[in-house]
């Protein structure tokens, strides 16, 4: 006896058969359809690979026209990346030598700023030597009148001198010698007159007073005389004496005396003188025509 159970199984197993085969035939017809429909002769695929071979072809040209232009417009990008970093450096360059120029400017600057000092200096010590040339010429103005005046006294004493003399009687004739410190004097007077000597030593090697003050100076000369005289009685030494620069020192110039009066009688006359001296003299004579009355005692 067949069961529900097992004819419900048997329906089922035919249904699904049935489902298959029928799925199957209509794949098949769909298939058939689809072949004997979509169907195209070699040619038209050939085509149709041609048509994508000229697009990849196409597509190839263009990628490599573009590689081209990538490539060209690289090389102006680093044309111009070269030529602005050239303008970059020739800009750099241009800025250093601006630099240095100002750098040089400001120097000479300086240097001007100096010389304006300097000759600001120059121009306050050139006011200070002409506040004291005009001082000097003030002074050197006063020192003219000095002199000026003293030229006139001189003048004066000349014209006085000048006169006594043109006074005296002519014919005073008078040969000095010397030998064995002794001064001889051969006088020849036309008349009977009263005369003084002026009597110079001039020492004819240099001679240092060893002293650094005229007061040091004189006294040691004073103390040590280099030179005495006698006519008729001892006569006193005046010192002429300069500075010397070479030792810093006093040094004698020369010692001067002036004898007193002694008379002379009209014709030949004789008169003698004794020294002695340490070193080496010129001795230089000149007659001295005194005033008054008085003779002299030699």
């Amino acid at each position: 006896m067949t069961s529900p159970n097992n004819i419900a199984r048997k329906t089922n197993g035919v249904n699904v058969w049935l489902v298959a085969i029928i799925a199957i035939l209509i794949a098949s017809l769909i298939n058939w359809f689809m072949v004997t429909n979509l169907a195209a002769p070699k040619s038209v695929y050939a085509a149709d690979v041609d048509r994508i071979d000229n697009s990849i072809s196409h597509a190839n040209d263009s990628t490599a026209s573009l590689n081209n232009f990538m490539s060209f417009e690289n090389t102006k990008i680093a044309d111009l990346s070269d030529n602005t970093q050239s303008q970059f450096d020739d800009v750099n360059g241009s800025i250093t030598d601006a630099n240095n120029k100002i750098g040089q400017t400001l120097s000479d600057l300086g240097g001007v700023k100096t010389q304006a000092n300097n000759l600001k200096t120059q121009t306050d010590n050139l006011q200070n030597q002409t506040n004291t040339l005009t001082t000097q010429s003030t002074q050197l103005t006063s020192q003219l009148a000095t002199v000026k005046q003293t030229a006139s006294n001189t003048q004066t004493s000349l014209n006085i001198l000048t006169t006594k003399v043109n006074g005296l009687a002519p014919g005073l004739q008078i040969v000095p010698s010397s030998s064995s410190s002794t001064i001889t004097l051969t006088i020849n007077s036309d008349v009977a007159q009263t005369i003084a000597f002026d009597i110079e030593f001039r020492p004819t090697t240099d001679m240092s007073t060893s002293s650094a003050t005229m007061d040091a100076a004189m006294a040691a000369l004073y103390t040590a005389p280099p030179v005495t005289l006698t006519a008729g009685s001892s006569v006193r030494g005046d010192y002429t004496l300069y500075w010397n620069t070479t030792d810093n020192t006093y040094h004698v110039g020369q010692v001067s005396f002036i004898t007193m009066g002694t008379s002379l009688s009209a014709g030949s006359n004789t008169k003698s003188i004794t020294y002695s001296t340490s070193g080496t003299y010129e001795i230089l004579i000149t007659p001295v025509y005194p005033t008054g009355t008085s003779t002299g005692i030699w």
